[in-house]
């Protein structure tokens, strides 16, 4: 397949090289860094792309990954979706309910194939959790969590002036509820369904920008009575990663030795006399351009054989809601009622 590169940054080129590994080839790329396109173009050997010249290679790919930071996206979706060309859109898709519901209507009015990019969620050591919980064996949810830290934007050298990242410059910056914990929304509903209600306090450690939060505990019940909880940060030195579901039957848990490393699962059921485990080479600071190869390899089998795709973007707009109400709780200092926040 020939795929069209919207955004050339670090992210792209592990796209780019999934892309290039499945036996595909990059058609053309477009990024507002000059330099940094450039260089992209030299590895992957595709066109360096205008703005103006992206609606005629849309018409030669056969599908587009936009990775183009969130604040910055609905002109480049319409230029996309308006050719009815598949789109792999990075997570989150959006940093507001109306740009996302903008994607939305684009998506139904051109009736368009997206995938949204929760990279972890196709990760072998989650999915291997995912069947193990799936198949029954833990029982009805009882406790659902995801704590996340290390460093990140926030700690030490990585703060406002750390790097040209687009999440520090204050007119694309989103923080991290918004960015990043769109991962454990994913991950925890996929265990446990649905949230009921949700608590939240951020907290943000660069002075530049007192909007930019970079660290973030939430508390929600489920729908089905379970809790859950989240706690993430990008502001610690020391990084560790524990994802677990506490059953009625049992319970797993999923281990890394840093912020996106999943290392080993431990398991016990109430009929079982020891806790058992499972190690994993797992890594996504080693091989994150693996990790990405994952959720390419899934949307290849879906635009060939026709396969439901599993991150769609009604999951990129559940996620959003649940980021955007839990900035709400922060803010009010409440618990906000979600309702039905999922639905369409």
């Amino acid at each position: 397949m020939k795929v069209l590169m919207i955004g050339a940054g670090d992210i792209a080129r592990s796209h780019a090289r999934a892309a290039v590994k499945l036996g595909g080839s990059i058609v053309g790329a477009f990024d507002v860094n000059a330099e940094g396109l450039k260089s992209f173009a030299k590895e992957f050997d595709c066109a360096q792309l205008t703005y103006e010249q992206i609606p005629e290679y849309v018409e030669l790919a056969d599908y587009a990954v936009i990775s183009t930071p969130p604040t910055k996206r609905l002109d480049y979706c319409e230029m996309v979706l308006s050719k009815h060309l598949p789109l792999y859109l990075e997570k989150p898709i959006a940093t507001t309910m109306e740009d996302a519901q903008k994607i939305i209507d684009m998506a139904k009015k051109y009736d368009a194939k997206i995938i949204v990019g929760f990279a972890h969620r196709y990760r072998p050591a989650f999915v291997k959790l995912h069947e193990m919980v799936k198949s029954g064996m833990f029982g009805e949810p009882v406790n659902v969590f995801s704590y996340r830290v290390g460093p990140g934007f926030g700690y030490g050298k990585n703060n406002a002036n750390y790097g040209a990242s687009w999440r520090t410059d204050p007119k694309l910056a989103c923080g991290m509820t918004i960015e990043s914990v769109s991962h454990e929304f994913n991950l925890l509903t996929s265990l446990a369904g649905e949230f009921d209600t949700i608590a939240c306090n951020v907290k943000g450690t660069i002075d530049a920008i007192p909007q930019y939060d970079t660290n973030s505990t939430i508390i929600m019940r489920c729908k089905n009575g379970a809790v859950a909880s989240i706690m993430t940060s990008w502001s610690s030195g020391a990084g560790a990663n524990l994802k677990g579901y506490i059953g009625t039957k049992g319970s797993i848990l999923l281990k890394g030795r840093n912020m996106f490393e999943f290392d080993e699962i431990s398991y016990k059921t109430v009929d079982m006399d020891h806790e058992e485990s499972i190690r994993f080479n797992d890594s996504y600071d080693l091989n994150k351009d693996e990790v990405i190869f994952h959720v390419h390899e899934h949307f290849w089998d879906c635009l060939k054989n026709g396969t439901p795709i599993l991150t769609g973007l009604d999951e990129g707009m559940k996620v959003l809601r649940l980021s955007t109400a839990a900035l709400e709780s922060s803010k009010e200092q409440k618990t906000v009622k979600l309702g039905d926040y999922w639905t369409l």
